[in-house]
């Protein structure tokens, strides 16, 4: 949606991100279902008992569900300032929303998209204690670049380094090395966000499809395969190279054996959900995914999802009704699939994009900006409006939205009121970012 309108460094960072699959890859091509990263020296046999072990541990275990819209989400056409709508309408005089949302008492309203899905989508979320707002989120001097601003947002640093992700370095400290499901990317390839130097993870497609196929072969034809393919797993001599191909084949197998009951059988899934998604949405689809299994024993302890469209608009900015509409359609009925498998009182889902938009139109969009919006979403959000929203009479030097709060000092306070960990040791001079109440 809107892919081709997006600027070239928005296509150049989405290819160079999408999918990381380096040469940690151990599972690839199970189903096209799950991957595997930094488990090599792990029995593959063991991933569902090693994920179940992990459950059964820590039931109650939090969970944290990283959201990521991509481009740079607007702040001020997606919560709009009713406060000071005479400015807002100055700077926007063709994109000004003119139906939002209230959301009473704040001086704000939501985009009217945001009142769509289960239960009134986000507006309704909100209304019932459980979204908390995050305007002006940033950092301090903004890098407008996609690459950079992504590549910051994913590590929790502000460097060029090749780094593990702020996700990934929590699993190094509070995960383990057995259950690669303890952290999960929903896609085809591992989020920059959970890249560990250690700890085991995985890329998750599909858990249902993680079976074993070939492509264009079924019936009696298929199970001579897998007979052959079978044998081929348990053979000797060869030299390296067919030790290797060998190996690969049974650990491949056994993946698929052991996820086969995730698989859809005489129309029964064992994966469905009670609450309606919207049809034909890859984003919706991979929530339903991921509610699904946070709902069963796989030890997930974070998750990262990226919601589909370009919300890059720096032309016909008018189709944000559409996406944004789509965005509070899945994430209402995430919400509510949660509540209705019994998970969510542990379950925060918390929603960011890599910037904002600037606060004066260009000819049908608006371009690259600092100053943008994240939110926090669950039973346990503390709700309300948690940061200041950036005055539309003072902008920066560069006629930007001023950062009111930064990312990191929202990193930090989820860390530690919610996943339990001292910020500290995932976030380098944690101390100085502050904290911000986000949890209940």
């Amino acid at each position: 949606m809107n892919a081709h309108r997006a600027c070239d460094d928005f296509h150049r960072t989405s290819e160079r991100v999408r999918p990381l699959t380096r040469r940690q890859v151990l599972g690839w091509g199970v189903g096209g279902g799950m991957s595997l990263y930094l488990a090599k020296a792990m029995p593959i046999q063991r991933v569902l008992e090693a994920a179940a072990a992990d459950a059964a541990a820590a039931p109650h275990a939090p969970v944290l569900v990283s959201v990521f819209m991509p481009g740079g989400l607007d702040l001020l056409d997606t919560l709009v300032p009713l406060h000071d709508y005479g400015r807002y309408a100055d700077l926007r005089p063709k994109l000004k929303v003119g139906n939002a949302a209230q959301l009473g008492g704040t001086g704000l309203g939501v985009n009217p998209s945001l009142t769509q899905g289960v239960g009134g989508g986000i507006k309704g979320l909100y209304d019932r204690g459980k979204i908390g707002f995050l305007p002006g989120i940033d950092y301090s001097n903004p890098d407008l670049s996609h690459f950079h601003s992504r590549h910051f947002w994913e590590t929790g640093l502000i460097t060029d380094r090749d780094t593990p992700g702020w996700l990934g370095r929590w699993l190094d400290r509070s995960g383990n090395r057995d259950n690669p499901l303890q952290g999960v990317s929903m896609g085809y390839g591992l989020s920059a966000v959970m890249r560990s130097g250690h700890a085991p993870v995985a890329a998750v497609a599909s858990p249902g499809d993680a079976g074993f196929w070939i492509r264009g072969v079924w019936g009696d034809a298929y199970d001579a395969a897998m007979k052959a393919y079978g044998r081929m797993g348990h053979g000797h001599g060869g030299g390296e190279a067919i030790g290797a191909a060998r190996e690969a084949a049974r650990l491949a197998k056994q993946v698929a054996d052991r996820l086969e009951p995730y698989a859809e059988r005489d129309g029964v899934d064992p994966l469905a959900s009670s609450v309606p998604y919207p049809e034909g949405s890859d984003f919706g689809q991979r929530l339903r995914y991921l509610a699904a299994m946070i709902s069963k024993p796989l030890g997930i302890r974070v998750a990262n999802v990226e919601a589909e469209g370009d919300f890059d608009t720096h032309d016909n900015q008018s189709d944000l009704t559409e996406i944004l509409a789509d965005v509070s359609q899945c994430l209402a009925a995430f919400q509510a699939d949660l509540e209705a498998r019994g998970v969510a009182d542990r379950t925060l889902t918390f929603v960011w994009s890599e910037f904002g938009r600037r606060p004066e139109e260009n000819d049908s969009g608006t371009d690259h900006g600092a100053g943008g919006i994240a939110w926090v979403q669950g039973n346990r959000a503390l709700a309300g409006v948690h940061s200041d929203y950036p005055d539309l009479h003072s902008l920066d030097r560069e006629d930007n939205l001023k950062v009111t709060i930064d990312f990191r000092r929202v990193y930090s306070s989820l860390l530690e009121q919610h996943l339990g960990t001292e910020a500290g040791a995932v976030i380098p001079r944690a101390g100085k970012f502050g904290r911000v109440q986000l949890v209940r």
